[in-house]
């Protein structure tokens, strides 16, 4: 698998797939940004709805005020003025005033409250400004009144005058906090007998309500003046009795996380609906401001990530973020395994023609020389006793290197394709080593190396396939043969450890490379695999060995010697008392 061709892969794969997260996480922001502006736009309609209503409930009262202002009686205004405060908890204070004589009440005497002081002190530069309250008919002027009050004085049929004896008033009976305020503003006087009709208001009026700051406070005041009257009555509203019945126009809940605040003109929160709890200072999403009514204030809407539509937002901003996220990494995942999966075909088609290519040496090698020797025998061509019977050797040993290698082959096409099969008998594990050794100890020494044994004489019994045990131990002795030849030295052990017989061969060749060691049972894999190689094979050796023990119950476990060279452990399972053999 070329280089490029993985690089150019790769770029057809990663690309596509960074331009589409882009795009993604573009669209992702923008619908964030656009349910964070769809919230914004609902708590403030919200916020609006409920300044409308605050500024329509106000300006009701304001002029339902107005209109009994209007019909305060002739005969004794002040006196019908106090009665109406101490009966009117919406009125804090009364005052009647006179141009160019200024306040008739409440005076600056000694026998004025603390708190008609407080009022005198409080719109001192108001009273003596007497063109802001009344100009005569030849000036023109008139002073502005509010819209609500001048639409519905207009239609306003005349009323009776009305006598400050009592007023009707029923607050038990009020449903809402707006009809509370309703109803405390259009309380009427009972008229008396003597007094009755007069009063009928039937020409236009002068009227109006001044909102008013003293010590950073708000303030609003009411006044009237009636048809070719030069007096000026006026009341001063009490605006905690006033806040207290609008906050009722408040949301009795609102969601999880919003909160709606009802803000004074100092940035104080005079009331609030909703949870949590507003720290001082802190800056609200949306305002809606409550002029001209209550100048300064405001409706206020504060909102943190608990808030529903914070959270759906931002839920789905997690969520669509997540499945991104999940596309890219699945995108990624299938790349990297679509990659490994042909560099493993790569790989295996490599190992297939590495296999070919040196089973076909090997397979040339042994069947020239047993060519060769055989024509030269077959044509008497040698007189020699001692010749002919070396090369008698040379044939039969190229003949059973040439069977070895036929069977490697045939025994890992059948343990690929599963239909290996073993024929377990009782055997003398000490005995059976004991006699491979034997049989291969003119080669050993043949190839310049000390054998060394240290066997028990005690029977080790075991139960395994005679045939394939053997397999195993000649192609651990021929990598001896062939790599460690020049160490000098093969020792076979045996022992019993931990309920397994193990059988240790060590060489002291020149060991196997550390990057080799992970990979020298992997099929076709040899540390040099190249043609020219003067040690022959094919690969398959010792991932056959390898395999047959572990069906066995045992394993074939490689470890680097101590002093150099290698030690390969063989364990297999001891034959246990009443087992049965496996066919």
């Amino acid at each position: 698998m070329k280089k490029r061709s993985i690089i150019l892969y790769w770029l057809i794969l990663i690309v596509p797939s960074l331009v589409i997260a882009a795009g993604g996480i573009v669209l992702l922001r923008g619908e964030g940004e656009r349910l964070a502006q769809v919230e914004r736009s609902s708590a403030r309609d919200r916020a609006r709805a409920i300044a409308e209503t605050v500024q329509v409930t106000v300006e009701a009262v304001e002029h339902d005020l107005s209109a009994a202002l209007m019909r305060i009686p002739s005969q004794s205004p002040i006196d019908a003025l106090l009665d109406w405060k101490d009966a009117n908890p919406l009125i804090r204070n009364v005052f009647v005033w006179k141009p160019k004589t200024g306040l008739l009440y409440p005076r600056n005497e000694d026998s004025a409250t603390p708190e008609e002081r407080r009022f005198i002190a409080r719109y001192q530069s108001l009273f003596s400004d007497s063109g802001r309250w009344f100009t005569d008919s030849a000036g023109g002027g008139e002073i502005p009144e509010s819209g609500l009050a001048r639409r519905q004085r207009r239609d306003m049929p005349g009323e009776p005058e009305m006598q400050p004896q009592s007023m009707v008033m029923d607050i038990r009976s009020l449903r809402s906090g707006r009809r509370q305020l309703q109803q405390l503003a259009q309380s009427k006087f009972k008229t008396d007998s003597e007094d009755h009709g007069a009063g009928t208001v039937s020409e236009p009026s002068s009227e109006g309500w001044i909102p008013w700051f003293s010590d950073n406070k708000l303030h609003i005041i009411g006044w009237v003046r009636k048809p070719k009257d030069d007096v000026v009555y006026g009341v001063e509203l009490e605006l905690v009795t006033l806040l207290s019945q609008l906050v009722v126009d408040f949301p009795k809940s609102a969601a999880k996380g919003m909160v709606y605040a009802l803000v004074d003109d100092g940035g104080r929160i005079i009331h609030q609906a909703g949870e949590p709890q507003v720290k001082p200072g802190e800056k609200s999403e949306v305002a809606v401001s409550l002029a001209p009514h209550l100048p300064h204030w405001q409706i206020a809407v504060y909102m943190d990530d608990r808030n529903p539509l914070v959270g759906a937002g931002q839920g789905f901003v997690i969520l669509s973020g997540l499945l991104l996220g999940i596309f890219l990494i699945a995108v990624v995942t299938g790349g990297t395994l679509l990659t490994r999966q042909a560099y493993r075909n790569w790989l295996d088609a490599q190992q297939k023609s590495s296999f070919v290519s040196n089973v076909s040496h090997e397979l040339k090698t042994p069947l020239t020389s047993i060519r060769m020797y055989a024509e030269l025998l077959d044509e008497d061509r040698i007189k020699d006793p001692e010749k002919k019977k070396r090369y008698l050797q040379v044939i039969v040993s190229e003949s059973e290197r040439l069977g070895r290698l036929v069977n490697n082959v045939l025994d890992f096409s059948r343990l690929e394709q599963g239909r290996m099969k073993y024929h377990l008998e009782e055997m003398d594990v000490s005995g059976f080593v004991r006699g491979i050794i034997e049989l291969h100890r003119v080669r050993i020494q043949a190839a310049g190396m000390t054998l060394t044994e240290e066997i028990p004489e005690e029977r080790i019994p075991a139960r395994a396939d005679r045939d394939a045990l053997k397999q195993v131990l000649i192609n651990i002795i021929d990598n001896a043969i062939k790599y460690a030849s020049d160490g000098g030295e093969l020792t076979v052990t045996v022992e019993v450890r931990d309920g397994q017989c193990e059988i240790n061969l060590m060489d002291r060749g020149p060991g196997v490379p550390e990057g080799h060691r992970k990979r020298i049972f992997e099929k076709f894999h040899r540390v040099d695999d190249s043609l020219t190689t003067p040690r022959p094979g094919v690969g398959l050796g010792l991932p056959i060995a390898r395999r047959i023990l572990r069906d066995h119950g045992g394993d074939l476990i490689h470890r680097p010697r101590s002093g150099g060279g290698s030690c390969f452990i063989i364990t297999v399972p001891l034959r246990r008392s009443g087992a049965s053999l496996i066919q």
